[in-house]
């Protein structure tokens, strides 16, 4: 029978396997990927240490030390919450940004009357 710590480790070690994978693959940026192997070395670090939990949430004064890891847990998706919204903060900006210089940029090539760099379609005789 498999045991609840060997379970753990296997599954830090497959997640950290899928990370390097998506990585590869381009399907997720090294900057996001941080987070996800931190989760993974956790995983398996607590996975093949069990006995890391109980110093740790008697030095922290935790009652029961295993609360400990959902604790952690909840902080650590409070902190990556907070992040991905500044980022997605971040992105809305710079396209408002962009948006609002492409319509300068448009209103002053109809100021131009046309003769910007893009030709029209009636001088091309198209």
């Amino acid at each position: 029978m498999i045991t609840h710590h060997t379970t753990s480790a296997i599954l830090g070690i497959a997640l950290a396997a899928a990370i390097f994978v998506l990585i590869r693959r381009d399907h997720l940026r090294i900057r996001y990927s941080v987070w996800w192997l931190a989760v993974a070395v956790s995983a398996l670090a607590l996975g093949l240490f069990p006995g890391l939990i109980d110093p740790a949430g008697n030095a922290l004064g935790v009652a029961y030390p295993p609360t400990l890891i959902i604790i952690l847990g909840l902080a650590a998706l409070l902190i990556k919450m907070l992040v991905m919204d500044i980022e997605y903060s971040r992105q809305e900006r710079n396209l408002r940004r962009l948006t609002q210089r492409l319509a300068i940029y448009e209103a002053g090539q109809q100021g131009d009357g046309g003769n910007g760099a893009r030709p029209s379609s009636e001088s091309t005789g198209k």
